[in-house]
This record gives structure tokens, sequence and C-alpha cells, in this order.
């Protein structure tokens, strides 16, 4: 089996932590290993081989954390723009044998039950053998609002739903029938190049034509153009949601995609009232705070539900439960700061 790992997205919800240059997924969030190198971890012995999608501006960070970890050859794709994940997977799926198995990871989730992650794994497997598309469904722990969810009757999906508002969210949780959809897919090769070429012929065209025109080498290199043509789309969207081979393995595997400070408030403050990720916190009559900091001490004293985030040039404070607010300061600091992005 193939891991191939997703190494797209800025991880703009985690500035000022995440930059473009060193996005989520690179950045040592938890000081010993980045999310990706979590990922090549954890992967390394369920799979045979890495296989990656990245940009040229991420390369470099690429190659340093895979020899980091003991993988010289860098295999994959090197996308001159992003067209999501749909025309990534095909053209790396193009370039393996029909049979091969592909288990499908992004970069910047962190799972912290390897146990049961690696049971969900050997299941899908046994499915993806079967000629199915297998998607991972992580049982929910609380009504979230910002993920898209599973219905399923066993392993039978019988919907996918976009992010709901927070009273639908409680009723998917109160019936046990939905799952969080993680993003993470087992499927073979050819089972999924022939999905995406019935359920979406116009991104398997295309995709198709900028295969055979690319650069071909460890690393497909396709032409700017080419990919540009390629309609930009999910894997869930392009093929997920419409094919009827569509299984699902539900697991609880301590997964999490980070993808807000509030979201790494739960992943690390552990049974703490206060979380930190900092060389020097303190808190002094503080509660439900999140301290994320360098070298500098951060003292809080008599406050409750912050976040306070300082990084060599800036310093972001901000209300615990509006994290995705981060958005509007983007917009701030675009016009004002843009170095700082």
């Amino acid at each position: 089996m193939v891991n191939l790992i997703l190494c797209g997205g800025s991880g703009t919800r985690l500035w000022p932590l995440s930059r473009k240059k060193t996005p989520k997924q690179f950045a040592r969030i938890f000081r010993d290993r980045s999310l990706f190198e979590e990922v090549l971890s954890r992967n390394r012995p369920l799979c045979d081989r890495f296989v990656v999608a990245t940009n040229v501006e991420h390369l470099p960070l690429v190659k340093s954390q895979m020899a980091r970890m003991g993988i010289e050859r860098v295999e994959g794709l090197l996308e001159p723009m992003g067209r999501n994940t749909a025309p990534a997977i095909a053209l790396i799926l193009m370039g393996l044998p029909r049979d091969e198995l592909v288990l499908v990871s992004p970069s910047d989730h962190r799972i912290t039950k390897h146990d049961r992650y690696a049971e969900a794994v050997r299941r899908a497997a046994r499915l993806a053998e079967q000629g199915f598309l297998v998607t991972f469904g992580i049982t929910p722990q609380y009504a979230e609002t910002g993920y898209g969810y599973i219905e399923a009757d066993g392993e039978n999906v019988l919907s996918f739903r976009e992010k709901p508002d927070r009273t639908t969210a409680e009723a998917y949780l109160a019936s046990g029938r939905y799952y969080w959809n993680s993003g993470m897919f087992v499927f073979s090769a050819g089972t999924l190049l022939d999905e995406l070429s019935r359920c979406a012929p116009e991104v398997f065209d295309a995709a198709q034509r900028t295969y055979a025109r690319a650069e071909k080498g460890n690393l497909l290199r396709p032409r700017p153009e080419d990919m540009a043509a390629i309609p930009s789309i999910s894997i869930d969207y392009a093929v997920m949601e419409k094919s009827k081979r569509v299984k699902v393995v539900a697991c609880d595997p301590g997964w999490s995609d980070l993808g807000s400070f509030d979201a790494l408030y739960d992943e690390t403050r552990g049974d703490a009232e206060n979380a930190a990720l900092a060389d020097d916190a303190t808190f002094l009559n503080s509660r439900r705070c999140l301290v994320v900091g360098g070298e500098k001490p951060i003292i809080l004293e008599g406050v409750e539900d912050l976040i306070v985030v300082q990084t060599d040039d800036t310093t972001l404070i901000m209300r615990r439960g509006q994290s995705q607010n981060v958005r509007d300061v983007l917009k701030v600091i675009a016009e004002r700061r843009p170095d700082l992005l």
C-alpha cells in the first residue's frame, strides 16, 4: 500500500503560528515533530512507500523533513498551482499500477490513538481490495459545526452532509448515525480513476491530458497551463458523494484536524483547565486559557477564556471560542502588515 500525503493548504486559521512559508503541517507545533512528520511516522508500519502532493515553495520543507525521518527520495506530484484534492490525487494515481492500494492522508491532521488507527486502516484496505472506495468516519465527541458529516448504516454510506448549524449538529450527535468526515481514504488506483471518469469526466479528461504532457520523474511536473485547465474540485465533491461504491470505516483514533486555536486548546489541555505550548507559561487565577509561545515568558493573571499566541515578530490575543475570527484578523494584516503573513 502507498501512502499519498496531501501537503497543500496554508493553515491560515493558526496564524501567526502558521505562515505561508511554513504552514501548520510543517510547523513544530508540538515541539518534537511536525504534523507532516507525524504522518510519516504513523503510516510507515502500514505502507510500503510514500508519495506526496506539494508545491514548489514547500518542496524544500518536504525534502528536509522526509530526510529527517530517514526518507531520502521524494516522489509524487509537484503542483505549479493548487487545484484541490481530486486533480492532485488523480495525477498521482495515473502513475501507479491499477491494483495498487492507496491510503490518502492530509498532512495537517493529528492522530493520537495509533492502535485504533492502524486497525481502521487495515479494515479499510480489506474493503478497498474488494473494489470499494473507503472513507474514515470519526466518532463525534461533541456537536461540532466546523466539520462535514457522513451518515451511515454500518459500513454503508447513506449521505455526505455539509457543515451543519448547531441544532443540526446536535441532532446528528443524538442519532448515532453520523460521523465526522476525516478526509482520509483508502482505494485502489484503478477503482478511483474509473469512478472519477464516470462521476466527473471533465476532471478525469483534463487530468489525463495534463499527465500525458507532464515531465515525468520521481516528481511529476505538470505544465502550468495544463494544470490551470483542470477544474478545481475536491475528491468528495467529484467522486465520493456521487459514487455507489463508497464504504465508511467508523473509528475513534484520537483525531483532530487542528483547524483552529480552539481545537488546539482541546488537543493540548488534557485534564488540565489551562493549556500551554510554550517554553515558559504561568497561569495565576486564570481559567480555560491557551498560551502558545516561544522563548519569552508569558504570564496570565486573573483572566478567563483567552488565547495568547506569541511569535518572534507578533502577538495575537483573542477570546477562546472565537478563534475562527482569525480570518478577519488576516484581512487587516494583509492591508497593514503583509510581511507578517
